[in-house]
């Protein structure tokens, strides 16, 4: 009787520890996966990455600096690369916030608007489509310090002084296209705002009272711009 009930035993302690030692496995199988999960969204939320805004903008204004140069020799070109842009700028304000996603899609249907006319065979001046790309930068820039400022608010530094940044590149793109020279007073803020976001994007110190007048400065001086860029379409 020992012996018929010692065999049973044996063979479910075995048992036991064969399921012990798989499960076992599974843990250490399963547990790096579980880590890198977990891991993923510091990645994807890390301070600075302005994702499909920036994405967005580097596509359309390579497709306008890209056309300048051809948009009197092939119409046809010109006009494929006007909608192009037009549909990354929509992209973009589908990310947007209220009021710049509704500046940003005004550019897009002006941009649409300009392709469709010369693939029609209108002329358009140099000075048309330099103030549809001024108006478009113009809201850029704004859509920028909006994002700036929320970021600010979100005490995502890094994430700031980039827009702040971008805002002020936009800016001087805007007064370029519009052939508006800046004057003092519109330098030192580009320039002020440049400081600032350099110093956030490096970790330095920049007081909320420095960052919200060195914005507000910027948006003053970007508007100023924005009231001379004519509208010659």
């Amino acid at each position: 009787m020992r012996t018929l009930i010692d065999r049973p035993t044996t063979v479910l302690a075995a048992l036991c520890a064969l399921l012990a030692a798989s499960a076992c496995k599974k843990s250490e199988e399963v547990r790096p996966v579980g880590e890198t999960a977990a891991a993923e969204p510091a990645t994807v939320a890390a301070p600075g990455d302005v994702g499909t805004l920036t994405t967005g903008q580097r596509e359309w204004e390579a497709l306008l600096d890209s056309l300048r140069a051809n948009a009197d020799r092939d119409s046809a070109a010109t006009a494929r690369r006007l909608q192009s842009a037009a549909a990354s700028v929509r992209r973009e304000a589908a990310e947007a916030n209220d009021s710049a996603r509704a500046a940003l899609t005004r550019s897009a249907d002006e941009l649409d608007s300009l392709g469709a006319s010369i693939a029609r065979g209108t002329k358009r001046t140099a000075a048309s489509l330099d103030s549809a790309f001024a108006r478009l930068e113009y809201s850029e820039s704004l859509s920028r310090l909006v994002t700036a400022t929320e970021a600010w608010a979100k005490h995502q530094r890094a994430r700031a002084g980039e827009e702040l940044q971008a805002a002020a590149d936009n800016f001087d793109r805007a007064a370029t296209d519009a052939n508006v020279k800046l004057d003092a007073t519109a330098t030192k803020a580009a320039a002020d705002a440049r400081d600032k976001a350099k110093r956030l994007r490096e970790g330095g110190e920049v007081t909320e009272a420095d960052f919200r007048k060195t914005a507000a400065e910027l948006e003053k001086q970007v508007r100023r711009v924005g009231a001379r860029i004519t509208r010659t379409s």
